[in-house]
């Protein structure tokens, strides 16, 4: 089996000097040969497009992850693993999936939570992860990550993974994983519900798009043209402080400047009054999905 692996930087990929952590290129092929140590049965091509802590990820280092991602499935790879930081995970999960999901292909994205010389890193445990769901055979675009305490690594779609909540490195899903890995092999969770698989293969990140979550006494910002879309992300029931003047004098700004506000978070059975006023304020509910998703799907989106 032939894997392409795409070293990205990160966490996985750092080696401290000074108490201070910092990308280090060797570090890559030190995974592969701790991955060849522990049991993997793979030939690794490497590529590395780019060395980033990845909280300095941009659009400029997504665009070329894709680009590589394709030039590899050009030249008949179609099992890529891609070790990546694990602040901003999500982005490119949810980016790659989004643009590359319904190709023929199985991608895994995997990070790690400390580096891989500390005794207390998954870095191995996600890496080993991914190797045994391209032996499975699915298809897709994955995160494989192994929070703290768990005794096995889970494995999310690309799309669906969550925010990180504060001070915490572990990785959920939008409702149930994919499936996970325990031992030597991948098993897929019955309760997971498929996904909606929307193809945006035809579609690249252009323009901004601002992202706003709801906070008490939250302000908002004078919007420009250059703002292509906002994004808002509601409190846990759905809701908006739609009887401030904020929230109100903001929507009617983005009326005026034709620039469409859309809000995640909201979902059926939470029919508080202040949901009453979305649609004379403009605002259109996304389906339920990850923030990070909705967020990279407007992106993607021409306005």
């Amino acid at each position: 089996m032939k894997i392409f692996t795409v070293f990205t930087g990160g966490t996985i990929s750092c080696s401290s000097s000074g108490g201070v952590l910092s990308p280090d290129d060797k570090n890559g092929y030190r995974l592969l040969d701790m991955a060849c140590r522990a049991g993997a049965e793979a030939e690794f091509v490497t590529a590395q497009p780019y060395t980033v802590l990845s909280e300095n990820l941009c659009a400029d280092n997504l665009k070329a992850l894709r680009g590589c991602v394709e030039g590899a499935l050009a030249q008949g790879f179609d099992k890529i693993i891609v070790t990546h930081g694990t602040d901003t995970l999500q982005y490119t999960a949810a980016y790659l999936d989004f643009v590359l999901g319904t190709r023929d292909l199985t991608l895994a994205l995997v990070s790690a939570n400390y580096p891989l010389s500390d005794s207390r890193s998954n870095g191995l445990d996600n890496f080993i992860a991914a190797v045994r769901l391209m032996e499975s055979g699915e298809r897709g675009v994955f995160v494989a990550y192994k929070n703290t305490g768990d005794g096995y690594t889970a494995v999310h779609r690309g799309r669906e993974v969550m925010p990180h909540a504060p001070y915490s490195d572990s990785v959920f899903s939008l409702g149930e994983s994919f499936g996970f890995v325990k031992g030597d092999s991948f098993e897929r969770n019955p309760g997971h519900n498929g996904g909606d698989g929307q193809d945006f293969s035809d579609c690249e990140l252009n323009g901004s798009v601002l992202w706003l979550r709801a906070y008490v006494g939250m302000s908002f910002p004078k919007l420009t043209q250059n703002i292509k879309a906002v994004l808002l992300e509601s409190y846990h029931s759905g809701t908006l402080p739609t009887s401030l003047s904020g929230l109100k004098n903001f929507c009617e700004n983005a009326k005026e400047l034709g620039i469409p506000v859309y809000l995640t978070g909201n979902q059926d059975g939470f029919g508080y009054e202040s949901k009453i006023e979305f649609d004379a304020l403009g605002i259109k509910s996304l389906e339920m999905m990850s923030p990070i998703a909705a967020y990279i799907k407007l992106w993607l989106l021409d306005s």
